[in-house]
């Protein structure tokens, strides 16, 4: 019984330093279970979330931003797009026909909200179904109308 107690305490001990560890984390350090280690996480009750908000706010704004952008970009976004040079390439032929069209004139507002569903439509070619795109070519369509009407209001 008391190696039960000295599992529970180095896993104890382990998650009062590295409350966001993962069970796999947990297992390796404390040299136990997975599943030992997952029902010690399980027992806390406390969301992760609350966990990583918290540490969040530890962190200095630029250091949450840019944590928040490595793991959109290298995670999810990566695995969805593929790679940000094949994806920004694919916008940049996209955005020189439109500039094309154009014949030179400056970039105002309305281009820039078009250039931007130009991007979603990039993305949109890519394998698989990612709904915010369709819902942010959508509003950069709407915000485009509104660019225009406000430049002939004005």
């Amino acid at each position: 019984m008391s190696d039960m107690r000295d599992e529970e305490t180095r896993v104890w001990m382990y998650l009062l330093e590295n409350p966001l560890a993962r069970a796999g984390d947990v297992a390796m350090s404390c040299d136990v279970h997975l599943d030992f280690a997952q029902h010690c996480i399980d027992r806390i009750g406390t969301p992760r979330e609350v966990f990583e908000k918290e540490a969040m706010q530890a962190k200095p704004t630029r250091v949450q931003t840019l944590e928040t952008a490595i793991n959109l970009t290298a995670g999810d976004r990566n695995k969805a797009y593929g790679p940000p040079h094949r994806n920004l390439s694919d916008c940049a032929l996209l955005w020189d026909a439109y500039l094309a069209i154009r014949n030179g004139a400056q970039l105002d507002a309305e281009a820039v909200a078009w250039m931007n569903v130009l991007q979603k439509i990039a993305r949109s070619a890519q394998p698989g179904y990612h709904p915010d795109n369709y819902t942010d070519a959508a509003a950069y369509s709407a915000i485009a109308g509104e660019c225009r009407q406000i430049e002939i209001e004005e």
